[in-house]
């Protein structure tokens, strides 16, 4: 591009044209550096969640070990295999933790100094390839990954290993190229840290297979408590009457998720999920409904154990309950948040009408609905039915949206401001202030600014549109102490139409 019969002139054009190519080539967006951001964040969670199931298999496992069967030899070894595997986990996670921190620390930060807020220097691409590449410190870091991996699926036997899909992989590009430079090079600090943050979950996924391994190993016919939630028990069921009291026991529940009991209420069995029965039932008789479960399970000689409980639910005769989510009143030309819900009954067996001048149609969820009326009637009645029978209504007033007031670029009200503000207005807004609905804007149409100087006679100049330009603007630039502006003969588009402000807007230059 910069040889050939050109000019020097054009020869400089063109290597400037590659040096600026270059150079948009490595800017990297606000956008992109703070997806960065957010996956570091969506990582960091998920290794939360991961690390707390990792507590609850080795807590398995431990309980197996020393309470159910301290003898069993299958237990002991899963155990101390289960210890062995926590413990290169946790070392490497703790490895990759510092040297997030290290990365971190020398690019001055976060913001704020918070741990989970963004980079100081989210783009900074030298900082952290001049420590791994010309330092050594990416090949550190490929050789503890290899290490990491190489240490967990020594814990499993060689012919089980391929059940453990583990993402501890070291993928070497082909020559001359470098895994570390692939890595480091030429890539952002936000993007390092979320990589490193990856490779944590990927140690503690990994860990989490051969954990699930290790209590899988465990023999099969003994019920290891591996759950552990807590109940609240209502005594007198959940729908109490003024006056009286309400009681309930409060307890940890414990279930296994490696057995499910045989369960049954009322002689009929129930489905059984996880170790815990699932039991539903349509109430038919109001008042107090009372069942008795029976839950049958094995001990650990393979024995059936047979417990009983009793239990109840208070049925009540439905009652619509119709809201406005926004108020009492509806607004033309809106969609106007309407949820209705009857206790007892689904939201799908609910029918819903309104009476002329509204129209409602379903909204996203199950129970909303959107109210559309046209102003021909001062109220309209929502009414609720279930199978013919008319739940509840309710009435609501019609009403315009209210009109909005004009503003000058920042000037919200006629009084005197400096030459500077009326100078710098580069907008008529046409704000809609303290409205129940969030979203309802206005846009200006047309406009007119009369100037009146101090001394002399007055001009004036009309606009159409959002931006001051033109003659409008020019009458601005003429501003001098003594000297009024009027906003007047507005009008604006609003969702239900064309409207005119009835408020004007007048201000004076400050002397």
């Amino acid at each position: 591009m910069a040889g050939g019969n050109v000019s020097v002139r054009q020869k400089m054009i063109n290597m400037m044209y590659l040096v600026l190519t270059a150079l948009l080539a490595l800017n990297v967006s606000a956008e992109i550096l703070k997806a960065f951001h957010m996956v570091e964040v969506s990582m960091d969670r998920a290794g939360e969640n991961i690390e707390k199931k990792n507590v609850s298999t080795l807590k398995a496992i431990e309980k197996y070990h020393k309470e159910i069967s301290p003898a069993d030899a299958k237990g002991k070894e899963a155990y101390e295999k289960s210890i062995e595997v926590k413990r290169i986990a946790e070392d490497g996670v703790k490895y990759f933790a510092d040297l997030k921190e290290e990365l971190i620390g020398l690019a001055g930060g976060r913001k704020d100094g918070k741990s989970d807020e963004e980079l100081l220097q989210p783009s900074n691409i030298e900082l952290h390839a001049n420590l791994m590449i010309n330092q050594g410190r990416g090949k550190e870091v490929k050789d503890k990954i290899n290490q990491i991996r190489t240490a967990l699926m020594a814990i499993v036997p060689k012919d089980r290993q391929g059940d453990i899909k583990s993402d501890l992989i070291i993928d070497e590009p082909e020559a001359p190229k470098t895994w570390e430079s692939e890595m480091f090079e030429h890539t952002p600090l936000a993007a390092v840290v979320a990589i490193l943050s990856k490779t944590q979950n990927d140690i503690k996924n990994t860990e989490a297979q051969i954990l699930d391994y290790l209590k899988g190993s465990i023999k099969d016919d003994v019920l290891i408590i591996d759950k552990l939630e807590a109940k609240i028990i209502p005594n007198n069921g959940t729908y109490i009457t003024l006056g009286n009291k309400y009681s309930a026991d409060i307890f940890l529940a414990a279930s296994s998720s490696r057995t499910n009991p045989d369960i049954s209420v009322n002689g009929s069995s129930v489905k059984v999920d996880g170790g815990v029965g699932k039991y539903e039932v349509t109430a038919t008789r109001e008042g107090e409904n009372k069942f008795k479960a029976v839950i049958v399970t094995q001990d650990a000689q393979g024995k059936p154990k047979r417990d009983e409980v009793e239990g109840s639910y208070f049925a009540l005769a439905p009652l619509a309950v119709i809201s406005a989510t926004k108020m009492n009143v509806v607004y033309i030309g809106l969609d106007n948040p309407i949820s209705i819900s009857v206790p007892g009954v689904s939201a799908r067996e609910v029918d819903v009408n309104c009476s002329a001048g509204g129209k409602l149609t379903r909204d996203k969820q199950d129970g909303t609905y959107l109210l559309r009326v046209d102003g021909s009637q001062r109220e309209v009645t929502i009414t609720a039915t279930v199978k013919g029978k008319t739940m509840g209504f309710q009435k609501y007033r019609v009403r315009q949206i209210p009109k909005p007031m004009p503003m000058l670029g920042s000037i919200d009200q006629s009084g005197s401001f400096s030459v500077g503000q009326i100078k710098a207005a580069s907008f008529v807004f046409t704000a809609l202030k303290d409205f129940a609905f969030e979203g309802v804007n206005y846009t200006p149409i047309r406009w007119t600014i009369i100037y009146q100087p101090k001394r002399g006679d007055g001009k004036f100049a009309q606009g159409s549109g959002p931006s001051i330009t033109g003659e409008p603007k020019a009458l601005l630039q003429l501003a001098k102490p003594g000297d009024t502006y009027t906003l007047t003969a507005i009008s604006a588009q609003g969702p239900a139409g064309a409207v005119n402000l009835p408020a004007s807007l007048t201000v004076t230059v400050r002397q």
